[in-house]
């Protein structure tokens, strides 16, 4: 089965079925895979991103029974297929600049003040109101002027209502 038959059948394929596991593990740890995945642009990217992040959160864990299997390196756990699968988002949102639709906020969302909170080295905290309800923004902070991709840091942090 070629990576692009492996991910559509994993997309059809309920998280709860078995062997999605050793699918997924399949997936994202081979060379022949990983120059598909590379490979993916625009809403297929989109599609896999969400996916990963979706799969990587919902597996099931079974810590009890498979952590002495596990110590035998007797099988594959669910635990190391989402540790994969976070490992693959990490390289594949920052290589894309992009983000899992679910870092994703919707609805109002309003910075409250003219000052952060707080700040650090990397960015600002400020107060905010969300549908609502008091919540904390947290803005990077961005200083260089020349990087092209940072005119897509500054979309998406002015898409959550940051400026």
């Amino acid at each position: 089965m070629s990576a692009a038959q492996l991910l559509q059948h994993l997309y059809s394929l309920d998280t709860s079925s078995p062997g999605i596991s050793r699918l997924i593990y399949g997936l994202i740890r081979h060379d022949e895979e990983e120059q598909y995945l590379s490979s993916l642009q625009g809403p297929e990217l989109a599609r896999l991103i969400d996916f990963l992040d979706g799969v990587r959160t919902l597996l099931p864990t079974f810590r009890s029974y498979y952590e002495t299997i596990q110590a035998l390196s007797a099988i594959i756990t669910a635990d190391d297929v989402s540790r994969q699968c976070l490992r693959k988002l990490q390289v594949i949102c920052g290589d894309n600049m992009t983000l899992p639709s679910s870092y994703t906020v919707s609805g109002d969302l309003a910075r409250v003040g003219d000052e952060p909170a707080a700040f650090g080295g990397f960015a600002d905290a400020w107060e905010g109101i969300h549908c609502g309800r008091k919540v904390c923004i947290k803005a990077l902070r961005v200083t260089l002027n020349d990087d092209p991709a940072l005119t897509k840091v500054r979309t998406h942090t002015a898409f959550l209502g940051v400026h």
